[in-house]
């Protein structure tokens, strides 16, 4: 099992378990239709969070095995977690919803900065 799948469960878990305790402390007030309406606004928050996370993460263990144009490959590597991304909620939803384009800027933004930290490190010292 790899760094995707502990990834992909977390979100999933995560997911289950907001659903879930807002189900048992707030039974008697919303409909069902609040609560799908909650839980689809809390899967837009973990999965915009989440993936975020998960892009920088998975980017500074790619850093490792470079020596060079971290934060090029820093920007494919969330140009394919986007690609995934979008493909699997055309899959599932059969669109693609507004959040995403937050999500797919802020893993650009993961991707980069990891791609810069690593670069730094690398960077020779310039005596002053």
């Amino acid at each position: 099992m790899g760094y995707g799948f502990l990834a992909e469960f977390a979100t999933v878990l995560t997911i289950i378990l907001i659903v879930e305790a807002h189900l048992h402390l707030f039974t008697r007030g919303p409909s069902d239709a609040d609560y799908a309406a909650f839980g689809a606004r809390a899967g837009e928050v973990v999965g915009i969070v989440g993936g975020t996370l998960y892009t920088y993460l998975f980017a500074r263990l790619l850093m490792r095995l470079l020596t060079s144009r971290f934060i090029a490959h820093g920007f494919v590597l969330a140009l394919t977690a986007i690609a995934f991304s979008i493909a699997g909620s055309i899959a599932g939803h059969h669109g693609v919803p507004a959040g995403y384009v937050l999500a797919s800027v802020l893993k650009l933004a993961a991707g980069a900065l990891a791609g810069f930290l690593a670069a730094k490190r690398f960077a020779p010292a310039v005596d002053g």
